[in-house]
């Protein structure tokens, strides 16, 4: 199948929103439908605790790295029904973040949608969402108007993109760590004394005895931070704060490819003409490299030019054809406090979260199937 001539074709793998929808698509990645359960549950175990949620008064949510804004109204949604005076909702992401779709920015994006979804019943919103534009890892941006905090603050899976901010600087340690303090201060600085923090993002833990199969393997040939959730608590506790976590496994679907196909994948002139199944394994393949530090260049073609992608590829060939179509996504569900009379309920709550992952794991699966 002809897709376009190459120079079109390379753009597209370029694209950050382009792979990410790809990585999205509920049908073949789990790691966003487990996410929202384990929200949902969470919240209703928050009421049943008398934590976080108001009561007599709007629940204050700031969306930390909010995006294009669609998984914004999935997860609120899900724990709409939980807020008795509705929802403050406030969000922020870079201001170079353009939605390709609406030509504004992510944050500005973000909350239209979130207008929307409340028109439609989705929710219920108690004032206009607020939208601001801000540096997350630099800078003295704030990430909401003075004055205000947060009940709940949400992070999700965008503090490797630290590495993206630092430009030549992205594989310095110190740059690195600087940077993600920096964002971890910035919503410390916004969360309620008794609020709670959630933050999500893929760990290298294996404590349990499961590995995850994307940031350990980009890592190695990409650079990719694995450890973000690790260098969060460190912070959280310099801080002061505290940190129950759930570890979360999802899988993510490759098509079916045979060797032919995976062959095709390693040679960049032969991308245009790849079929829609080789397409969607190319995207999955450069976004989980997760370098999009240079618009000029995916993640892929770098690899390409240093003589690693087809080394990149053979992994990964190998991991799906082990797993018998997937590869593992294991992510930290870091519930993150201030108070130490939150963080005990905080505790119990992960405890409970952790006993129920069987059932969460084969609601999410027939979700899968049904998308």
């Amino acid at each position: 199948m002809q897709l376009g001539d190459r120079g079109e074709f390379s753009a597209q793998i370029r694209d950050y929103d382009t792979c990410f929808v790809e990585f999205l698509k509920p049908s073949g990645n789990g790691q966003k439908i487990l996410q929202s359960i384990l929200l949902r549950e969470a919240f209703s175990l928050f009421a049943l605790q008398a934590v976080v949620i108001k009561q007599n008064a709007p629940t204050v949510i700031l969306d930390v790295s909010c995006g294009p804004g669609d998984y914004s109204v999935t997860w609120t949604s899900q724990i709409a029904r939980f807020l008795p005076k509705g929802i403050a909702f406030y969000c922020t992401d870079y201001p170079e973040g353009i939605s390709r779709e609406t030509g504004e920015t992510y944050a500005m994006t973000t909350a239209k949608k979130m207008e929307a979804a409340a028109e439609n019943g989705k929710l219920r919103l108690a004032q206009a969402p607020v939208a601001t534009n801000a540096d997350l890892f630099f800078g003295d941006d704030a990430l909401m108007p003075s004055g205000k905090t947060a009940n709940i603050v949400h992070w999700s899976h965008s503090g490797y993109h630290v590495r993206d901010a630092l430009g030549a600087a992205r594989n310095d340690p110190r740059a690195i760590e600087a940077g993600l303090h920096a964002a971890v201060d910035k919503i410390w600085a916004v969360l309620d004394e008794m609020g709670l923090m959630v933050s999500v993002h893929e760990t290298r833990d294996n404590s349990d005895g499961i590995q995850s199969q994307i940031a350990p393997v980009s890592r190695k040939y990409c650079g990719k931070l694995d450890d973000v959730p690790e260098r969060i608590a460190a912070r959280i506790e310099q801080l002061g704060g505290y940190v129950a976590v759930v570890n979360v496994v999802s899988p993510l679907k490759f098509p079916g490819l045979d060797d032919a196909g995976w062959e095709r994948l390693k040679r960049p002139a032969q991308w245009d003409r790849l079929n829609m199944s080789a397409v969607r394994a190319l995207r999955l393949l450069n976004f989980i490299a997760y370098d999009f530090s240079d618009p000029g260049k995916s993640a892929l073609e770098t690899l390409a030019e240093d003589g690693r992608l087809a080394p990149f590829v053979n992994e990964y060939k190998s991991i799906v054809a082990t797993n018998g179509g997937h590869i593992v996504a294991k992510c930290a569900f870091q519930m993150i406090s201030k108070s130490q009379q939150v963080a005990k309920k905080l505790d119990d709550i992960a405890f409970q979260l952790t006993e129920k992952m069987r059932d969460f794991s084969e609601e999410m699966a027939a979700e899968m199937r049904r998308s």
